[in-house]
């Protein structure tokens, strides 16, 4: 182990980047995959690959003898699954938290979600009075609690919605996908300004810490989704108007706050203003 090193479970779209940009700093990268067949590919990457099976039940003997668990920082980037009826999110955090203790990992830094954040209003941030009465915040805070009884570091990091290549938001409207909540706030944040973040928390570790993560491009959702529809072509999106909150007010959405990452990095986001990156593509 050596301090540059980094560990990555679940090296999707976002892990890729992150990945790549890694490896051209320098760092000693080993990622993870379910899947013999995507271990080619992602050594592409530049990254030492090792398959690791992630399920809810306890660590096996192999997993403890995993190289992915002897890097100074781990980086979980793995989906809850909550929309496909998943429900085990938690206890897959918990699998991870018992091997990161037995390894060398001094720094954990789980990706989460601001949809922890869902049934609250105004203006969001880290000390917001979170709403559980749904199965899907309840999850997601299940599985940061997990996370937090680390005995290292942690770092907990709620993104909002992920856009960047091959995600441009026009496309979420093909075939003819009805929008909900069309006064409601946008709240996303670029692929890059979401790798740069990390990239801060990589390169200097800090106490264990919650942050949001968005950009401050905070727009009603039928104003951002029509520029987006309108860049690459598509009709203007229809909206399901039954859901159109009363008197047409945005005021019960909510806008997520990322202040608090923004001084601590000092980070200066590459794609703070989303309706320009939306023209610019």
């Amino acid at each position: 182990m050596t301090k540059n090193s980094v560990g990555i479970i679940g090296c999707g779209w976002l892990g890729k980047a992150l990945t790549s940009e890694l490896v051209s700093q320098q760092y000693s990268v080993i990622v993870s995959t379910q899947h013999k067949e995507k271990v080619a590919a992602l050594s592409e990457l530049g990254a030492q690959v090792e398959c690791f099976t992630l399920s809810n039940i306890k660590p096996t003997e192999d997993d403890f003898k995993l190289s992915l668990f002897q890097q100074s920082c781990l980086i979980i980037a793995i989906p809850p699954m909550i929309r496909q009826g998943k429900t085990d999110y938690p206890d897959k955090i918990k699998h991870i938290v018992q091997l990161a203790q037995t390894g060398n990992v001094q720094q954990l830094i789980m990706i989460s979600s601001t949809a922890i954040y869902n049934g609250l209003t105004g203006n969001v941030d880290e000390n917001s009075k979170l709403d559980l009465s749904t199965k899907k915040t309840e999850i997601i805070h299940q599985a940061e609690q997990q996370a937090l009884g680390f005995q290292g570091d942690t770092i907990i990091l709620r993104f909002s919605g992920l856009v960047g290549p091959d995600r441009h938001p026009g496309k979420f409207l093909k075939g003819g996908r009805k929008l909900s909540d069309p006064n409601a706030t946008t709240n996303l944040i670029h692929q890059k300004d979401a790798v740069g973040l990390l990239l801060g928390l990589i390169a200097q570790p800090h106490h264990t810490n919650i942050y949001n993560a968005s950009s401050n491009t905070h727009v009603y959702k039928r104003d951002y989704y029509e520029k987006a529809a309108q860049t690459i072509g598509y009709p203007k999106p229809e909206f399901l108007e039954l859901e159109i909150k009363k008197n047409n007010s945005h005021e019960l959405s909510k806008k997520i706050i990322s202040s608090k990452i923004r001084q601590k990095l000092n980070y200066t986001f590459q794609y703070d203003d989303l309706l320009m990156w939306l023209e610019s593509h």
